[in-house]
């Protein structure tokens, strides 16, 4: 196969032959390129402009093209990519996808690959801050470590919210790794020594310098999850809600399954999240399908909007509903206890559920320790051999 990559870095030529056998890449800095005998083009938007997308369309008539933009400043740029890029049946690459990344995004595309080895990353955006992603997040860490033999890790990747603050944190934060990811020198000891271990699951908390929020790079998010997977068997990412961060689509982009949580507030489902949604997340190739919706503090009453109703705000299919505990919430919270741990409750029931869907979707083992044994805490780097 023969893909024409129009740009002038030479790594997406390296890529392309190395990850699949038989790949000839030709390496042109613009679209005036006379071989006519090419399989797929690759546009790398940092040479290729817009308008040009029609034109090389009518050059490549029959070819899978794809096209990588970058600096989408404003949703008329985004409208206008998506508009154009549909109507000559070009393909979209995330702008925040590394080097890596789109290379085997375009090679799944191309020959229908199998991507389902990134299930066991698993990740939870939600649709506005305040939704309830970092409470699901570590109390669906605590059912889930208990009920499988797996080692379970917690990446808090909301550069806005550290999550460090539901229980008695000890370990590190995202911003003391932050070296050793632009250098791409983390390892697997270092990470190890930056986690805390909770009793039954492990958690790297996230930033807590403000002056860092939006300094995270796709490449250095790729690095971390990618160590991460090479010593726990099951990665659980609080992505917040910040499409427009690395961390966070970092997050979207390395996982295999997607939860949304969402609650009864209106500006959650018809606020931002729908602006995210078609501004960010469907012009780079992204579908409601992709998510499973949680929804968190459910009240049943009359004033507020129902489950299906909310299904069919964001178009998507529900697959939890967790209530709303009220005071339970409020004093697990003031104790630095997770909800889990504080008392068995409907909301645990629930919790539980997701474990089991997790589990089946990753095929996990599950454990023989009873129910309610929490696991030994066992030595930091001993784990991972």
């Amino acid at each position: 196969m023969k893909i024409l990559v129009v740009s002038e870095n030479s790594t997406y030529k390296q890529l392309f032959e190395k990850k699949e056998e038989g790949i000839t890449a030709l390496l042109a800095s613009s679209t005036l390129h006379s071989e006519k005998n090419i399989d797929a083009v690759f546009l790398d938007g940092e040479i290729v402009q817009l308008d040009e997308l029609n034109h090389i369309r009518e050059m490549y008539p029959n070819q899978g093209i794809f096209f990588k933009p970058v600096a989408l400043k404003s949703e008329i740029i985004t409208k206008r990519i998506k508009t154009i890029a549909a109507a000559v049946k070009i393909q979209v690459i995330n702008e925040y996808s590394t080097d890596e990344q789109l290379v085997d995004t375009i090679i799944a595309r191309l020959f229908e690959k199998d991507t389902s080895s990134t299930k066991r990353v698993i990740s939870f955006f939600g649709t506005h801050s305040g939704a309830g992603v970092t409470t699901t997040v570590l109390n669906l860490a605590r059912s889930l470590s208990q009920k499988t033999d797996e080692k379970v890790l917690v990446l808090s990747l909301n550069s806005w919210d550290p999550a460090d603050y539901l229980y008695h944190y000890e370990g590190q934060y995202l911003n003391d790794l932050k070296v050793d990811l632009n250098l791409k020198n983390l390892t697997a000891q270092r990470l190890s020594e930056a986690v805390h271990y909770n009793d039954s699951f492990y958690h790297l908390a996230g930033n807590r310098d403000i002056k860092m929020q939006r300094m995270y790079q796709p490449e250095e998010i790729e690095h971390l999850i990618t160590v991460a997977k090479n010593l726990f068997d099951v990665i659980l990412i609080d992505a917040g809600t910040h499409f427009d961060t690395a961390p966070t689509v970092q997050s979207y982009l390395s996982s295999g399954l997607k939860f949304l949580v969402t609650n009864q507030e209106v500006k959650g489902y018809r606020g931002y999240f729908p602006y995210v949604f078609h501004q960010l997340i469907e012009p780079a190739g992204g579908s409601a399908e992709e998510f499973m919706l949680i929804i968190n503090k459910y009240q049943p009453a009359n004033t507020l909007i129902n489950e299906k109703d909310l299904e069919e705000e964001l178009n998507m299919e529900r697959i939890s509903t967790l209530p709303d505990v009220k005071e339970l919430g409020t004093m697990a919270s003031y104790q630095r206890k997770l909800l889990y741990d504080f008392t068995e409750s409907a909301y645990s029931k629930e919790i539980d559920f997701l474990s089991k869907v997790i589990i089946a979707e990753c095929d996990l083992s599950e454990s023989l320790l009873p129910h309610n044994k929490l696991k030994e805490k066992k030595g930091l780097f001993s784990i991972f051999n």
